[in-house]
């Protein structure tokens, strides 16, 4: 994609609260219709002892042209003991979540790498059908505590260019949805300027003005091995990169800090 190319930086305030990986495959029915012991073993020793099972339930009124649509697939979700990593395994899709100890792409990877292995050895998918990659920032007073401007300020003009006139004042929400594709990447990018509640990195915040920065990177070409999704992985992540630095200002890049 035609986005500008960003040298890599690390900053001190890391605003991303949430990295998500999902690698999707053809059904494999033995996942949902017995227990994953095996991969319960093998990963519980790498760090995710927690097992929380998602088994959807039907509500009694639902009409029937819609019980086809809504899907009552088990999930089963290995936490970390702090609970900020998580595997999440369905017959067709395994995904690896960090929600609050994100410390660089390089960590996470080699993470991802030893989930997909294992997920491999044990279930053997022939293939995988969609890969995504995905970033969500969130700048406030929570995430940024030293910042001395508001976040408006950390925001180009080129996204929200309402915010270059005399309205600004009333602004209370600004929303802007983009999708790109260039033939054989897509990424849907979400830029958010609202008061928000959550959590970063345990801390809670209510009705917090912030600026929320989501990027969503996927392929939905065959794919094969695991060598295959950690190149695309790795692709994703420069590419998400460049997003998330044009979607940013210069007070921004200040207020996080660069390590070097």
């Amino acid at each position: 994609m035609r986005f500008e190319e960003f040298d890599r930086v690390e900053y001190k305030h890391n605003i991303l609260f949430e990295v998500l990986l999902q690698a999707r495959f053809p059904e494999i029915m033995k996942i949902s219709q017995g227990i994953p012991a095996e991969f319960q073993d093998i990963v519980r020793k790498e760090g995710y002892p927690e097992l929380v099972s998602d088994i959807p339930v039907l509500p009694s009124d639902m009409p029937k042209e819609l019980e086809g649509v809504v899907s009552t697939a088990k999930v089963f979700h290995f936490l970390s003991e702090e609970k900020d990593w998580k595997i999440s395994l369905s017959k067709d899709f395994i995904a690896l979540t960090c929600s609050g100890n994100y410390k660089n792409y390089v960590d996470f990877r080699e993470k991802l790498e030893n989930v997909l292995q294992t997920f491999s050895i044990i279930y053997e998918p022939s293939y995988f059908t969609r890969i995504g990659l995905r970033y969500k920032n969130v700048a406030n007073r929570v995430s940024l505590p030293h910042a001395k401007q508001g976040v408006e300020a950390f925001i180009p003009e080129h996204i929200f260019p309402e915010l270059a006139t005399p309205i600004v004042v009333d602004i209370e929400t600004l929303q802007k949805t983009s999708q790109f594709n260039d033939g054989n990447i897509k990424a849907n990018v979400v830029h958010v300027l609202s008061k928000v509640s959550g959590t970063f990195k345990k801390k809670q915040f209510v009705n917090e003005r912030s600026y929320v920065i989501d990027v969503d990177c996927f392929s939905e070409n065959r794919i094969g091995g695991i060598n295959d999704v950690l190149t695309r992985c790795d692709t994703f992540k420069r590419l998400s990169w460049n997003i998330f630095q044009w979607s940013i200002t210069d007070n921004l890049r200040n207020a996080m800090e660069s390590k070097s």
